[in-house]
């Protein structure tokens, strides 16, 4: 129970800090609303040997039985407190460390926490706050622990204020008070002002949502007004009152801007060089004088004269006075740079090899390091006599630099041979950048000889000499032969190596897998490359202070090595503190993290934690600090920055099918707070029109399983691209809902419910093979899906390959007026061939049958093929089955395969040279391989930030004949019922994104 008796004085002196004020010392951090507080009476502050002192008399009631923990944390005492101020700082932690010692004394011993209340929380949830303070019901509680569940609280940043009290009972209780710092609600701008107010809030210091820094308000003030001055208000005036909202630790921030008279530009001076150069500044006469429209100005006159290819241009000093700016330039002379003499290498690559206007200097050091630069490129295409000589001349406007070149012969490679040397000269080839029959550079002679060093290291010869790397050129055959003379020196191998300072077992597990054994080849680096692997093993054990010394001793080339492990104190993961997270809750925060509470400290797994709130899409910045606490324990302090949860994003562009199309999206992604997802979308062309609403929930029954729900509504005309007349045309409603599952980083399944309400009209009878193809029908379906992807790349893969297969069951068993199967499968894989070369190969396959009474599929779900993500000699869905007019009925089996070679051309332009097959057959038991359609073509790129921008064309290579029904008598003999032409010769198709 709480007691209160008589109250007791205890008088603390300590030296005057800043401006720390009576009345701050009264509103500041001593008064804990605990009971515990200043009195009424301050003494005058003394002045002893210069130092000027005060005592203050604490009120410290006495009560039998209870507990009180001070928090010297959080603001400071009085107004004029700064956090900046150690020297204050360090003297109240002092005063408050001897109160604990006196309060303590009778609560050392440890109890058992009965219920924990806690009072005052707004921003914080409960739950998380007992996460943070680290005293639950039925928990270990002393004074250790309060102090740190303080201290720990304070990181969280949004506490202003925290006391605990304990009531000694039989089950103590344990009071939490809490006051919670304020923050920014809203922000009014008010007054007479002439920027708009999205400027003016721009440049102010506190942000809505952001914390409330009542200490600076008068810097925010001047700060503004310093800024405004600069725009060309010197005479603003700026008022900030602070009123209290409705919710609770939330404040409202009028601010008050008169912008006064501004200096207005009536002239412009230009000294120094011709005044039309005013015509390449936005500022003009009658404007106001803005200091930071005027530095853009003169910054755009300095990179105009830069490309003008004057040298080191003057753009200012400039002054304002009465109205009048002047601005002092000096274009500085025209530098002039010629290459004459040069046929093999183009005059604009050498150019690029000059820094002259990089470095805004010149002077013979620049000239220098220019031809060194330039003999470099000659070298590297196999020029080895190349000579440079450059020649100046100057006059008052102009600096003229000529180099003169003499390029000589170009020079291969002959022959490299080895002497002196034990091992094979295949391998010793393999080592070096200069190759038989490549281009001779003399400038690689000194990096392989290196390479070898460095190779012989590596196999243990630690006294090998490359003595010798000679070159002989025969300019007759326009050949150089590389003679190189190795004294190899005896091999030292790894006689034994042992780790001290660990058990036997973790020994063994150490051991088998350092990569290093008994009679390897002894090499540096991968002794200290095991070095590291037993650090970063005991490191992800729970030892981040770990050390390794490593001991050798060669005799004889035989090594005998040892790793003496120092692992020190072993530290635990404590409590996780984040900070930051105004808007996402707590959980969702924390249930991405895979550290655990009381598991060994592992940085590697904290690391994968800050990652995964990356891929969140919700926190523009995530960073991780380790807190070492008393207890051993090292808290994590996880600091985000949230980025904005809502997006736009529209597109327009064109294809040959649906010639012009676009859409919008609008998206949130954290709504509640909890990273749920909602998205509206909405895509239009001259043949459809799709819209599409979509819900997700990321942990769906508390477990990481995204859940997915999404609305469609489609209306899609599907047209001969020949004639351009309406085949058929389909009214879909779709309602898909399901789940998703990343096993790994590379392996995703899913599986989903679809239910469609789909309408076909205006269906040409041609089209027509089964009575599900006009009318209205539903679809009740599941399909389930598996995809393994290990591209580099999702958008722009260069290595790696994807594969996947997806099954889709109708069946009246869930609704559905038809009973059908669909099975596909698909699999692309990327080679890098080299720097620009990529080789991309991909294949799909699909087979479909009906069931019971449904004998063929729905033409909304037949495979079609032809188009520009398929078979690119083929118009949009016109390979295949075709009905009696020729037009395209879809089937239900297909197969396709694509190769492309991408290469990059530069600027972002590249060439697919690409080849594709496949064909569609009616029915799965029809498939013929013979029957697969070729087509080859080229087509070009340009990438976007959205993808690449292609163009193809498609050459048919085995084309066929298309027969269609006559419409008007024919001639006899020839064909009573039907007429027949040769297919078209290809397809011409335009998209963004790659095929596949």
């Amino acid at each position: 129970m709480r007691q209160d008796t008589k109250e007791s004085i205890v008088k603390l002196s300590f030296p005057l800090v800043g401006n720390l004020s009576e009345e701050g010392l009264r509103t500041g951090r001593l008064d804990t609303g605990s009971g515990y507080k200043l009195c009424d009476k301050i003494d005058k502050p003394e002045i002893t040997k210069g130092q000027k002192n005060i005592t203050l008399p604490l009120s410290l009631p006495s009560r039998e039985g209870n507990f009180l923990a001070l928090a010297p944390w959080g603001r400071g005492l009085g107004e004029g407190y700064s956090r900046d101020n150690d020297k204050l700082t360090v003297i109240v932690s002092v005063i408050f460390a001897l109160l604990f010692l006196a309060l303590f004394a009778g609560f050392s011993e440890a109890s058992i926490a009965g219920k924990i209340s806690v009072k005052g929380l707004h921003t914080v949830s409960e739950g998380e706050f007992h996460d943070i303070f680290g005293v639950k019901e039925g928990s270990r509680i002393d004074n250790e622990i309060i102090r740190n569940g303080i201290k720990r609280a304070f990181l969280k940043g949004v506490f202003e204020d925290i006391s605990v009290e304990v009531l000694n009972e039989e089950n103590p209780k344990v009071l939490v008070s809490v006051k919670e710092r304020d923050f920014i609600r809203k922000l009014y701008v008010t007054g007479k002002y002439s920027l708009s107010k999205l400027e003016i809030m721009k440049d102010f210091m506190f942000k809505e949502d952001s914390l409330m820094r009542y200490d600076l308000v008068g810097s925010a003030a001047e700060d503004l007004k310093n800024k405004l001055s600069v725009y060309g208000y010197p005479g603003a005036s700026v008022s900030i009152e602070t009123v209290r909202a409705k919710e609770p630790y939330s404040t409202d921030v009028h601010l008050k801007v008169d912008t006064g008279i501004p200096l207005i530009i009536k002239k412009i001076i230009i000294k120094g060089d011709d005044s039309k150069i005013k015509k390449r500044m936005k500022l003009s006469e009658g404007d106001v004088y803005n200091q930071n429209k005027l530095k853009d100005d003169l910054k755009r006159i300095k990179d105009h004269y830069k490309k003008q290819r004057h040298y080191g241009p003057q753009v200012g000093p400039f002054e304002y006075k009465d109205g009048e700016l002047t601005i002092t330039v000096n274009s500085g002379k025209r530098l002039k740079l010629l290459i004459k003499g040069n046929s093999r290498l183009s005059g604009s690559d050498l150019m690029k090899e000059a820094p002259f206007f990089e470095t805004e200097s010149f002077n013979d050091e620049v000239i220098e390091e220019s031809v060194v630069k330039m003999l470099f490129l000659y070298h590297e295409e196999g020029y080895p006599f190349a000579q440079i000589a450059p020649v100046i001349e100057s006059d008052e406007k102009d600096i003229e630099v000529t180099f003169y070149v003499f390029e000589g012969e170009k020079i291969k490679l002959g022959s490299v041979r080895f002497t002196g040397t034990t091992l094979p000269q295949d391998k010793l080839r393999s080592v070096l950048s200069l190759q038989e029959g490549g281009l001779f550079n003399p400038d690689s002679i000194d990096k392989d000889k290196e390479s070898l060093e460095e190779f012989y290291g590596a196999l243990g010869y630690l006294n090998a000499d490359i003595k010798e790397m000679d070159v002989k050129i025969d300019k007759d055959s326009r050949t150089a032969d590389l003679n190189i003379e190795i004294e190899e020196g005896l091999k030292t191998v790894i006689l034994s190596y042992d780790i001290t300072g660990v058990e036997d077992d973790t020994k063994e597990d150490l051991k088998s897998g350092l990569g290093i054994k008994k009679d390897d080849p002894y090499n540096e680096i991968d002794i200290s490359n095991a070095r590291f692997m037993i650090m970063e093993y005991f490191r992800n054990y729970g030892y981040p202070d770990v050390d390794v010394e490593v001991a050798r001793s060669i005799d004889k080339q035989m090594a005998v090595i040892e790793y003496r492990v120092i692992k020190g104190r072993k530290k635990l993961t404590g409590k996780t503190i984040i900070a930051g997270n105004r808007q996402t809750k707590y959980e969702v925060v924390k249930r991405e993290l895979p550290h655990e509470e009381d598991q060994p400290y592992n940085m590697r797994v904290i690391s994968e934690g800050r990652q995964k709130l990356y891929k969140l899409g919700l926190f523009t910045d995530v960073e991780t600090e380790p807190v070492d606490m008393p207890d051993g324990k090292k808290d994590i302090l996880i600091k985000v920055n949230e980025g904005n949860a809502g997006s736009f994003e529209f597109g327009i562009g064109y294809a040959e099918y649906e010639k012009l199309r676009g859409f919008f999206e609008v998206n949130y992604i954290n709504l509640l707070g909890m990273n749920r997802q909602a998205m509206f979308r909405t895509e239009l062309s001259t043949l459809e029109k799709r819209y599409i609403l979509q819900y997700k929930e990321p942990w769906f029954w508390g477990i990481e399983l995204p859940f997915r729900i999404f609305f469609l509504k489609e209306n899609r005309n599907v047209i001969n691209i020949t004639d351009k007349t309406t085949m058929y045309n389909i009214d879909r409603y779709s309602l898909t809902a399901g789940v998703e599952k990343k096993w790994t980083e590379r392996l995703k399944t899913d599986i989903y419910y679809e239910y469609s309400l789909i309408k076909t009209t205006d269906v040409l009878p041609d089209v027509i093979l089964s009575r599900e193809d006009t009318g209205t029908l539903s679809i009740s379906s599941i399909k389930p899906s598996i995809v393994f992807d290990t591209r580099d790349d999702p958008f722009n893969p260069r290595k790696g390959f994807v594969t996947g297969i997806s099954l889709k069951v109708a069946s009246t068993i869930l609704a559905s007026q038809t009973n059908f199967q669909k099975l596909e499968g698909f699999g692309s894989t990327f080679f890098k061939l080299s720097k620009r070369n990529t080789l991309a190969l991909s294949a799909r396959a699909g087979m479909a049958y009906g069931y019971k009474d449904t004998k063929e599929l729905p033409i909304s779900e037949r495979f079609f093929l032809g188009g520009r993500s398929s078979v690119r000699g083929y118009d949009q869905d016109t390979l295949g089955p075709k009905g009696s007019d020729g037009n395209p009925t879809g089937g239900n089996a297909f197969v396709m395969g694509n190769i492309e070679m991408r290469t990059s051309i530069g600027r972002g332009f590249g060439i697919v040279p690409f080849f594709d097959m496949g064909n569609v057959w009616v029915d799965s038991k029809d498939m013929d391989l013979t029957d697969l359609k070729y087509t080859a073509g080229i087509g070009l790129r340009y990438n976007t930030p959205v993808g690449p921008i292609r163009i193809d064309y498609g050459f048919k290579l085995n084309r066929g004949v298309v027969c269609v029904e006559d419409k008007m008598p024919v001639i006899p003999h020839i064909s009573p019922n039907q007429h027949c032409s040769k297919e078209s010769p290809g397809a011409l198709h335009f998209s963004i994104g790659h095929a596949f």
